[in-house]
């Protein structure tokens, strides 16, 4: 979301945008948002900074109009209203671990290390090897984890994938990313990155993006979710959304509105009211409270 209000204004925040607008998510979305700051590879290298700092900005612009309050610490999760957690989607801002401290004191409290492609730090899930953290990358990852940040490994190679998993002992949270065995796409996760995600008590966010699914529409979503709740436990999977990550709309969930659509469709697929509150919020508010 901070992309695109980089990128059209902060006016659009408050148009009929398609998929989400501060009407649509007051309509029906969550009570909590997680929005990111990426910086789009035309601004890099020599404006990866001032953009970051510029969507840290738009942030903050937002919760001086009290549209959400920011999450900076457990306590802010228990508030009443919206509420917004700001992350950094690939780490090209990261240079230095004075970087990751400016950053964390500017409200970043989740950290995805690549967006799809190497970069100083690790190597991302695009590429057509292994890869993992650079020297430079653990550094920064073991500092962050001092810091207390919410690691993210949705863009990571899988190369890069075990590095991180190997070197916390935090959760790890795939903010946005489906299943490899019902889509084999490389931005999913195999069942043995899904169950080491699950083994170190994280979140599978599912994400709406058609080409991550097998179609575009509410059904295979709830594919999704059903093969890690039965495979894994009905604990360690959630929505991740990417509304603006992607062009093409997913039928039943066109815009952040319809996220209560989801409740209708995991009821008929058997879920109960208890599990489908973990998937529809409660597990990423259960990493969260314990990693804050």
């Amino acid at each position: 979301m901070l992309s695109f209000l980089l990128t059209e204004g902060l006016d659009h925040f408050y148009k009929e945008d398609p998929k989400i607008n501060k009407k649509s998510w007051h309509l029906g979305g969550p009570e909590l948002l997680v929005t990111a700051i990426y910086v789009s590879e035309r601004f890099i290298p020599h404006q990866k900074e001032a953009k970051a700092l510029q969507m840290a900005g738009i942030f903050w612009q937002l919760v001086e109009k009290k549209e959400f309050i920011p999450v900076l610490r457990k306590q802010d999760l228990s508030q009443p209203g919206k509420k917004a957690l700001l992350a950094i989607e690939g780490g090209e801002p990261l240079n230095s671990i004075e970087d990751l401290y400016a950053f964390y004191r500017l409200g970043v409290r989740m950290l995805s290390f690549t967006w799809n492609y190497q970069n100083h730090l690790a190597t991302g899930c695009m590429e057509d090897y292994l890869g993992g953290f650079t020297q430079k990358g653990k550094e920064i990852a073991k500092e962050a984890q001092n810091l207390g940040f919410i690691f993210d490994v949705s863009h990571l190679s899988e190369g890069s994938f075990w590095d991180l998993c190997k070197g916390t002992n935090s959760p790890l949270i795939a903010s946005h990313s489906n299943v490899y065995t019902l889509c084999n796409h490389k931005r999913n996760l195999k069942d043995e990155q899904i169950k080491a995600i699950a083994e170190k008590k994280g979140v599978v966010g599912i994400n709406f993006c058609s080409e991550f699914l097998e179609e575009a529409n509410i059904q295979a979503v709830v594919r999704h979710i059903s093969y890690i709740a039965g495979k894994f436990g009905v604990d360690y999977v959630g929505i991740g959304s990417d509304f603006l990550g992607f062009s093409k709309l997913t039928k039943g969930l066109e815009n952040i509105s319809k996220w209560l659509s989801l409740d209708e469709a995991l009821q008929k697929e058997g879920f109960n009211k208890t599990e489908r509150e973990k998937v529809l919020g409660g597990n990423f508010q259960r990493v969260f409270d314990k990693a804050l």
